[in-house]
């Protein structure tokens, strides 16, 4: 069907930690100066990306997951789009995000799967670092650490540099440098 590579149009999504690089780095048109993020392969449900070229130019993309899986090279219709493709800027520090396993994500928020990531350093300030866990031993010290504010006693952090990538997991992590 498709002789011609697919385009998609961003979805950006703005944050309170979010800058102007995306217009800066990639060239794109974006709506302001706290822009955090560019979706660049979404069929999310807050946000998919628009095809912008051949015969499917103005569907979306999980329209077109549902209805043209042979563009995909697979009959599964019937879960969601797998991947969502994101580049970053953060400006400021982001919030902590919690990555739920299979089970939770099945019986607390009813969607199938877990939140499983991989994060690639485009670039980054020499200082950065990326929180990767915690570390209280349980949940009392959890909670006690939080009521105080000692960020610096209950987050794990590592260094990250540019060329890096993060694989996260519930429960652990992968670094591997220089991986591309």
């Amino acid at each position: 069907m498709y002789k011609e590579p697919v385009f998609l149009k961003p979805v950006f999504q703005e944050r309170i930690w979010g800058g102007g690089k995306l217009q800066e780095l990639f060239n794109y048109d974006i709506p302001s100066q706290t822009t955090g993020e560019a979706w660049v392969i979404s069929a999310h449900e807050n946000g998919p990306s628009i095809v912008m070229n051949g015969e499917l130019e103005g569907k979306n993309l999980s329209e077109v997951w549902r209805n043209y899986p042979q563009l995909f090279g697979c009959d599964i219709t019937d879960r969601e789009f797998p991947l969502l493709v994101k580049i970053l800027d953060a400006h400021d520090q982001l919030s902590v995000q919690v990555h739920p396993d299979d089970h939770y994500a099945d019986e607390s928020i009813h969607k199938p799967c877990g939140k499983t990531e991989c994060w690639y350093i485009l670039d980054c300030e020499e200082d950065a670092e990326i929180i990767i866990g915690h570390q209280a031993q349980s949940r009392e010290e959890f909670q006690q650490l939080v009521g105080r504010g000692e960020w610096s006693k209950l987050f794990q952090s590592l260094k990250v540099k540019k060329g890096i990538l993060f694989t996260f997991q519930v429960g652990r992590y992968t670094l591997l440098e220089k991986a591309l």
